[in-house]
């Protein structure tokens, strides 16, 4: 049986009440990246903009030829978030240069040494690796990653959405560094004076 534990008189939040919330728990991080890889469609662009700020996550690496440029699209369905983002772009071979200034690179896809994501202690600051929606991350650059994560898939589909997928990591981050941060502060707390 489904307990309905919604109180009565709880209200979906809009405008500036909403806005003033969200306030509250602003909290960009320096710690965390995500490197794009030639990501065609606008709408995965703009999908991981939305999704990049709803996790706090500041910088975001454009790289190769191929993304998604079509800026008024993008900007459009990322609702704008990517006005308060770091949005770098850079070629494959200026970001296989300069590689390991965003060091630990944690790739997100199906490898036959990935790691099931849920089962890996994640480090406080890395960059995620996002691939090409056809092609996912290729091998080169995943040669310079220390790691490859995967989302445990439990139907017939071998894959999901790039952008989809890239939801579920930045927040399983953000979980397990909240975890993490409780555990210094209960920690600290047993400290008699």
């Amino acid at each position: 049986m489904i307990m309905n534990t919604v109180n009565k008189t709880d209200k979906q939040l809009r405008g500036k009440d909403l806005y003033s919330k969200q306030k509250l728990a602003e909290n960009y991080s320096d710690n965390i990246k995500i490197i794009a890889l030639d990501i065609q469609t606008p709408e995965n662009l703009a999908s991981i903009f939305r999704l990049a700020d709803a996790a706090g996550c500041k910088t975001i690496v454009l790289v190769g030829d191929k993304n998604s440029h079509d800026t008024r699209k993008v900007s459009k369905i990322a609702r704008a978030v990517e006005k308060f983002l770091t949005i770098e772009k850079m070629s494959r071979e200026e970001f296989i240069k300069e590689h390991k200034k965003f060091q630990p690179l944690m790739a997100v896809d199906i490898t036959a040494r990935s790691k099931n994501l849920f089962s890996v202690s994640l480090p406080e600051e890395c960059a995620f690796v996002i691939g090409n929606e056809k092609y996912g991350v290729d091998a080169e650059i995943l040669d310079l990653c220390s790691q490859a994560i995967h989302i445990p898939m439990f139907g017939c589909n071998g894959s999901m959405n790039v952008s989809h997928a890239l939801g579920i990591v930045l927040f399983e981050w953000r979980r397990q560094m909240s975890l993490k941060t409780s555990t210094v502060v209960s920690q600290g707390s047993d400290v008699s004076d």
